[in-house]
């Protein structure tokens, strides 16, 4: 008797424990690239807490990090076709369908924090037009996620001038850069941000670009020895969910969403200046060098 008893005080106590799970009216699926230590995680996670706090709940954010479920090429897709509620790819992503997304990889044109800024803000001249384009691809714009300024890594040595690019093959991750790396005589190659270190590693390519972010979340001062801070491009990436599943949701859970994406973005736009110093400092206890070449 006192066995079933015990049965019974244990099947109603797992049967408590798991109601929050079966109470959620609402579960948003996204997809992350990058691993959960990243700044890009560590975002969602605010956006995670913002949304099932002010929910109580009924919304439950599941974060599927370091390319589980799609790669960074792939998010874009699967996202506008409803595959998944959301997802977080690199602007460059939908340069295909919107060119002008490429603005903030032209070289050298976004090169103050105040020119970036002004140019990200909701609804601003160039923010505005690119984020109602998206919604052509299926997708709602949820926040932009500040990155930082593109940086080059190298083995050997730094690219102080384009001298150093020419016969080399560079990894890019966007139309325009790849444009950029030809005219200094370089070859690019498509990598996605995941790929990053075997490519390194095996020497697929022979010059990095990324975000010093990624050097410290990715761990690519174990295959590269050398950051040239160049800051030729401003990189952004962009948290988006799929439109259909976003405009079924009820008034109350669409104001949840928006208002926790837009403590989101602000969040860590204010952070990325600390995040780069951070990851340049470990970089060099790690044994990198960094360059900045002259703009002489």
């Amino acid at each position: 008797m006192k066995s079933i008893l015990k049965l019974g005080l244990v099947s109603a106590i797992s049967l408590f424990l798991a109601l929050p799970a079966f109470s959620a009216d609402v579960t948003m699926r996204i997809s992350l690239q990058l691993p959960l230590k990243s700044h890009l995680g560590q975002n969602l996670l605010v956006f995670k807490d913002q949304v099932e706090s002010k929910s109580g709940g009924a919304i439950v954010v599941e974060i599927y990090d370091s390319a589980q479920l799609y790669k960074d090429k792939e998010v874009p897709a699967a996202v506008g076709s409803g595959s998944i509620e959301a997802g977080v790819a690199s602007l460059t992503r939908y340069v295909g369908d919107i060119p002008a997304v490429d603005i903030f990889y032209q070289p050298f044109l976004f090169d103050t924090e105040a020119k970036v800024r002004k140019a990200v803000a909701k609804g601003s001249e160039i923010r505005g037009p690119i984020d109602e384009a998206i919604k052509g691809t299926g997708s709602t714009v949820l926040w932009w996620q500040a990155y930082g300024g593109a940086i080059m890594l190298s083995k050997g040595g730094a690219i102080k001038n384009p001298d150093d690019m020419k016969g080399k093959k560079v990894r890019v991750f966007g139309k325009t850069l790849g444009q950029f790396v030809e005219a200094t005589g370089g070859a690019p190659t498509l990598i996605s941000g995941s790929e990053q270190y075997l490519a390194y590693q095996r020497g697929t390519v022979d010059v990095g670009m990324t975000g010093v972010s990624g050097v410290k979340s990715r761990k690519l001062f174990e295959v590269m020895d050398t950051i040239t801070k160049t800051n030729h491009g401003d990189i952004e990436f962009i948290v988006v969910a799929n439109s259909k599943w976003f405009n079924s949701l009820s008034d109350k859970h669409k104001k949840i969403i928006i208002s926790s994406a837009l403590i989101a973005e602000k969040d860590v736009r204010d952070k990325v200046s600390a995040i780069e110093a951070d990851a340049y400092a470990l970089a060099e206890s790690k044994g990198m060098k960094i360059d900045t070449p002259s703009k002489a």
